[in-house]
């Protein structure tokens, strides 16, 4: 047993009971440094746009036979005085900038008691923020380049409440965030199962002891209730039954038992509960029993891992982006033209366009690394949803809580069709962060996606001749999917009117929608296929719409909301009747769904049958 400190919670009491003393602890001391790393890339920037027009003017002086002038560099060369003032205001500036750094340190810092977590910074403006734990939705752990080479990393709080309600903490030694995050996560799971706080074992809060050389040094002390970390053992590899893993929301509530309208996930979840030893296996025969509709077979590793996306894969499926061939097309036309008009001795034209490709490598290199963020992309399965990991150069953990999906879809690109890839991804009820990606999956083959989807949606509660593979087959592959079944799940879905070719001329064929016991299915794209699915207890509301030559045409669409994300669900260009008809019919259908998904909670907590 771990002895206590002076001023420690004694074992067996609450937060409630003693609160944690006001202690603020600071973060690393390289933090104002990487923060103010945006001035510096400015400065290089400007300092990058000056040697460039030097180098264009040199570069178009040689091409017309005259000298470069060097002027500039012989003043320098007769007025050394000016060299050594200037390099005695860049070494001026860079101790004034130490010594605001260390300034700006000592006043940045984070604190936690039972209720919330603070992080205060600014030396000359103060600024404090505040995430109250139980409305944290999830915890990530983020590592950029450059911290992540320099062995720190960034909490960032998920809170519900807005847009501008998530708090990021950085930067913390990796160590040192990974044992708060895991600390925080169990008092998060606690308080939003009602349980007290301070019931934790004395191994679990002696396991929170921070090593020496972590930030603990820098003022971080073991008195804190909350700062305690998860122990491990055999069979509690992070990600598989444990919170040990990337940043998670509170555990999926067991109180209530498995639902007809949970999505497998959520059902697989309630399953596996924490794992013991040889968890691996338990965990793969639940997947697949729960995932046989979707006639896929899944591995589950003995890091519960599900799911690896080779590197060469996101490469090769971001050079087919039709954003990333348009930008190097864009690339190549412009220094073909150069390479032309120097054929025809158009050197002074020749010269600026050479020089504009350079900002439009950049900008293809852009579009191809924002691809790459997804690279070495994995997905672990645990109690309380996804947890991913992801990133070549900069890395992100997180979990990807699936109770709380809105809405899922997937995507496939003209040119991925020949390889059978398909990318996956998600509404959720979350305003997430500045830059976050809903993606469940970058790009896979057929069981890969499915797999994906079959855990974020619900059982569609079909007829025995459909199977769920069959219907998302169907739908994916309209009337070419080779599914025995596909004639059957084909039935199911409503076209579109003839009437409505002359404002979809090539899409009418393809588009089309249908309507299961739990899911509403949209299928859409001809060049780029897609596939939206809405689970009928996620609808938030409906409208219907219909303009002028909509109005003409007899025809009418109608907008199913989700939260924010990339997936916008609309039944398109039906007749105005049907449009109605499906109106007042999936309304009154979601509203019942939900009604009973609630009750049956309702009656699981009040323990009714």
């Amino acid at each position: 047993m771990a002895a206590e400190h002076p001023g420690q919670q004694p074992s067996g009491t609450t937060n409630s009971e003693v609160a944690a003393p006001e202690v603020w602890h600071r973060v690393h001391p390289l933090t104002p440094i990487l923060e103010s790393l945006g001035v510096l890339v400015g400065i290089f920037i400007a300092v990058a746009y000056g040697l460039q027009n030097f180098a264009q003017t040199a570069i178009e002086d040689l091409a017309r036979g005259d000298g470069v002038d060097l002027g500039f560099a012989g003043w320098l060369r007769a007025h050394p005085l000016v060299i050594l003032g200037g390099v005695g205001g860049i070494v001026l500036i860079l101790l004034l900038t130490a010594l605001f750094s260390w300034l700006a340190w000592r006043v940045m810092g984070y604190r936690i008691d039972s209720e919330a977590i603070y992080y205060r910074r600014g030396l000359l403006s103060k600024k404090q923020r505040k995430a109250r734990l139980d409305r944290v939705q999830s915890i990530d752990l983020q590592q950029k380049l450059l911290p992540r080479l320099l062995g720190m990393a960034e909490l960032v709080f998920d809170v519900a409440g807005g847009t501008d309600s998530n708090v990021s903490l950085k930067y913390l030694s990796k160590k040192r965030a990974e044992e708060l995050r895991d600390g925080l996560l169990s008092t998060v799971r606690s308080k939003k199962r009602g349980a007290r706080v301070g019931e934790q074992s004395p191994e679990a809060r002696g396991s929170a002891e921070a090593a020496p050389g972590t930030d603990s040094d820098l003022g971080a002390t073991s008195d804190d209730p909350l700062d305690v970390g998860m122990p491990e053992g055999p069979g509690t590899e992070p990600g598989l039954g444990t919170e040990s893993g990337p940043g998670s929301r509170a555990a999926i509530d067991r109180s209530v038992p498995e639902r007809r309208d949970d999505s497998i996930g959520v059902r697989l979840g309630k399953r596996l509960g924490s794992l013991a030893e040889g968890a691996s296996l338990e965990a793969e025969s639940s997947l697949n029993e729960l995932m046989a509709p979707y006639r896929v077979s899944a591995k589950v590793s003995e890091a519960g891992e599900i799911i690896r996306v080779p590197v060469h894969r996101v490469v090769v499926s971001s050079l087919l982006k039709t954003e990333t061939i348009i930008s190097i097309l864009v690339v190549l036309g412009v220094a073909a033209l150069a390479i032309v008009l120097l054929a025809l001795g158009q050197t002074e034209a020749f010269i600026p366009m050479l020089v504009a490709v350079i900002p439009g490598l950049f900008a293809t290199f852009s579009v191809f690394r924002k691809n790459l963020d997804n690279a070495n992309f994995v997905v672990r399965l645990g109690e309380n949803g996804l947890a991913v990991n992801h990133g070549l150069v900069s890395t992100s953990r997180k979990v990807i809580p699936l109770d709380r999906l809105q809405a899922v879809c997937l995507h496939q690109p003209l040119l991925w069709r020949r390889a059978g890839w398909w990318k996956v991804e998600y509404n959720i009820a979350s305003a997430g962060g500045a830059g976050e990606t809903n993606v469940l999956l970058p790009v896979g083959d057929i069981d890969q996606a499915l797999l994906m989807v079959g855990l974020a949606l619900p059982d569609p509660q079909l007829s025995e001749d459909v199977s769920a593979g069959t219907l998302v087959r169907s739908a994916m592959y309209d009337r070419r999917s080779k599914d025995p079944q596909a004639e059957m799940a084909e039935e199911l879905f409503h076209g579109q009117p003839r009437s409505s070719r002359l404002i979809d001329p090539l899409v009418w064929k393809r588009r089309a929608y249908a309507v299961t016991g739990s899911l509403l299915v949209l299928r859409l794209g001809v060049l780029d296929r897609r596939v939206d699915f809405v689970p009928h207890v996620r609808v938030q509301s409906m409208s219907y719409h219909q303009g002028p030559l909509m109005r003409s045409l007899g025809l009418g669409t109608v907008a199913v909301h989700s939260t924010a994300g990339p997936v916008d669900p609309r039944v398109t260009h039906q007749g105005v009747d049907d449009a109605k008809q499906f109106f007042s019919a999936h309304s009154e259908r979601t509203r019942l769904a939900r009604q009973h998904y609630d009750e049956e909670a309702r009656r699981a907590k009040e323990g009714r049958p």
